[in-house]
This record gives structure tokens, C-alpha cells and sequence, in this order.
């Protein structure tokens, strides 16, 4: 950090821990000068840094003081707007339930949208949050792994001072904090699980479009190639949002291109639920003639005639810990850290062993 950050950093710890307290007089800029052996520029820097965070404010001629943050949120906006990809259906109740606790808690009041996974509804959700008094975002992202044309309209919350932190994935060309799962690390699991068991010939059906795809595909690769498969490419299927509102338009591709595999992993358990019942509508039985593994580990992997072997993904503890990041944001005004959840498999009976 610059010295200016520096300071303004020892300063804000020591607002917090109330050495200063709300209506002190912070030391004269001569007497910080000095006490830290720094320039007096460095020194007003810091307490620009400092009034622009909200900790201080300056009084002409007369110095600066602590503002009281308590009384000074209180006559800020409550609302924080929670935009998910879908809100009604998979992970996702559970993941809103987990963000609404908190914030709810907190006092805060918390208005939903969701985007369909469609670039041109974040579109449309991203300019009415513009016309709104709003103290934070928490998002997921839209088609993550694609460009994205809406940059601009996050990049105008941002100049807004709106905190907005990402849930599941992130848009890489925007400093904001994301909240997710380590989704290199589930596709490896996912992978090793098939290895274990002694499968070699080994396919994946993982999403195109998303960002949690494209890591967990490079998860699963990986892991194929430290147990000495090379992977195929002709057992390699990828869809996108638009195919998979109609699975069946994909039945022939997802036969041929997996149906010689011995085990597949699948994107998550919503895909290989769907898989499964192409399966058993051609005599393909899991586990005996398919092994399947997925991530998620929802409702899904326990529905069916199978039990699903799946990859844990945290859903309400992951709405939770980005509801705690993103209030840790707006009361310390900093720009926030990222936090990924240690993914772990569950393993039920869609797994065969091989290796007698």
C-alpha cells in the first residue's frame, strides 16, 4: 500500500477499536506529520481516503472528526437488491433464504430479481437498479463465460459507490468480490470418484456458457490426466442455456457422444437427472451399464430410482457468508475479498466398481 493508505489504515483501525470515538478531533495534520515522519500531502491524503470512506469529516478551519457511522446509517438506504439467474427453482430458494436471513437481521431490506440467465434481461434488471437508491448488489452473473456487453452498466454502479459483490461466478474484467464454490476442485473430485472406482473410459456433459462450466471442465481434465487418461474429445458434450430448455432436441448427441462411456460426469444433478432418464428410456441402466457423477447435491440426486452421486455445493451457507461479505463492505467501506467454498463428494449409488 502507499503511505497515504497506510495511515488512513492505522487511522480507521483505531475509529474502530474507539480510541477515537464519534465527535473526537482527530490529530492536526502538523501533529500526524510528525508523529509518522511523513510528508503533509501523504497526511492529507489519508484523511481525504479516510472522509471519503465515511469515517471522518472535515471542518473548515476548526479540523477533523469522527462522524458517527451508527447515526449516519441510519439515514441511508436499507435496500439491497439480490439478482439471481432464476429465483423459484434448483439451488436457488435456498441460496436467497440464506442471503434474506442475514440482511434481514441486520435490518436491511432485500429486493429480488432475477435474468433468466438472458444477457438482454441483466440488461434491463441492471438499469433499473440504476434509478434506485441502493446501499449494495449481491449478483450472479449472466453467461459468465461469454463477453459481456453489460460491463458498462456495473462499471456505472460502480462509479455510484454501490457496493456489488458476485455469487457462483464472476465477470473477470471487474474488480468486484465473488462468492462461490471451488468449481476446478468440484470437477476434479467429480472425476477422481470415476478414476477410483476404475473406469477408464470416462465422458463429461458440462456447460458452455457459464463460467462454473468451463472451471469444472478444467477440473475433471485435469484430474483424467494425473491418473493417466487422456481425455476425448469425441466423449466431450457441451450445451448452453438455450439447449437446455429442451433436452430432448440433444438425445441423439448426448447417445452418441456418451453413450460408449463406462462413467460421465455431468455439469450438475439437473443435467443428469435429465440424462438418466434418457438412459432408461433407451435400456441403459445406471449404474450397471453407466456410472454418472454430478455436482450440486440437491433434492435431485436422492429423487430418482438412483441415488445420485454428487458434489456438495453450500447453497444456504454460500447466501449466508455473501450476505456477511457484502455488510462488511458497506459498514467499512473497503472493496471487500472473495471467499470460495472446500467442495467435498457424496457419494451415493450411480457409481459402479470397476476395479474387480
Amino acid at each position: 500500500m502507499a503511505k497515504y493508505q497506510i495511515l488512513a489504515e492505522e487511522l480507521r483501525q483505531s475509529i474502530l477499536k474507539n480510541i477515537y470515538q464519534p465527535g473526537d478531533r482527530l490529530p492536526s495534520e502538523m501533529e500526524l506529520q510528525e508523529q509518522f515522519q511523513i510528508s503533509r500531502q501523504t497526511v492529507r491524503n489519508a484523511l481525504e481516503l479516510l472522509e471519503k470512506q465515511g469515517f471522518v469529516r472535515s471542518r473548515q478551519g476548526s479540523g477533523t472528526y469522527v462522524v458517527d457511522r451508527e447515526a449516519e446509517e441510519q439515514k441511508k438506504s436499507r435496500r439491497i437488491a439480490v439478482v439471481t439467474t432464476y429465483v423459484d427453482n434448483y439451488i436457488f430458494p435456498k441460496i436467497i433464504q440464506g442471503i434474506e436471513e442475514i440482511l434481514s437481521k441486520e435490518g436491511f431490506q432485500v429486493q429480488i430479481a432475477f435474468t433468466g440467465n438472458q444477457i438482454w434481461k441483466e440488461e434491463a434488471v441492471l438499469q433499473a437498479l440504476l434509478e434506485q437508491d441502493l446501499r449494495g448488489i449481491i449478483i450472479e452473473t449472466t453467461k459468465s463465460a461469454l463477453p459481456n456487453p453489460n460491463l458498462p452498466l456495473y462499471r456505472k454502479l460502480q462509479e455510484r459507490e454501490i457496493p456489488i459483490l458476485f455469487i457462483n461466478s464472476r465477470y473477470p474484467e471487474l474488480a468486484c468480490p465473488v462468492v462461490c464454490l471451488q468449481d476446478e476442485k468440484a470437477g476434479r473430485l467429480a472425476a477422481e470418484c470415476l478414476l477410483a472406482n476404475g473406469h477408464k473410459k470416462i465422458g463429461g456433459f458440462f456447460k458452455r456458457d457459464d463460467g462454473q462450466g468451463i472451471r469444472r471442465y478444467q477440473g475433471f481434465v485435469e484430474a483424467l490426466r494425473d491418473g493417466g487418461i487422456r481425455p476425448e474429445e469425441q466423449n466431450i458434450l457441451w450445451f448452453d442455456t438455450e439447449d437446455a430448455l429442451d433436452f430432448d432436441s440433444m438425445e441423439e448427441r448426448i447417445l452418441k457422444r456418451l453413450g460408449q462411456c463406462t462413467g460421465i460426469m455431468c455439469y450438475n444433478d439437473s443435467t443428469a437427472s435429465r440424462v438418466m432418464e434418457i438412459w432408461k428410456r433407451h435400456g441403459i441402466s445406471v449404474p450397471e451399464d453407466m456410472s454418472i457423477v454430478s455436482v450440486d447435491d440437491t433434492d435431485l440426486a436422492m429423487l430418482g430410482d438412483v441415488g445420485l452421486t454428487s458434489v456438495h455445493h453450500p447453497k444456504e451457507k454460500l447466501g449466508e457468508k455473501a450476505a456477511k461479505q457484502l455488510i462488511s463492505m458497506i459498514r467499512n467501506q473497503l472493496p471487500g475479498t472473495s471467499y470460495e467454498f472446500e467442495p467435498y463428494l457424496v457419494e451415493r449409488s450411480s457409481v459402479k466398481d470397476l476395479t474387480d
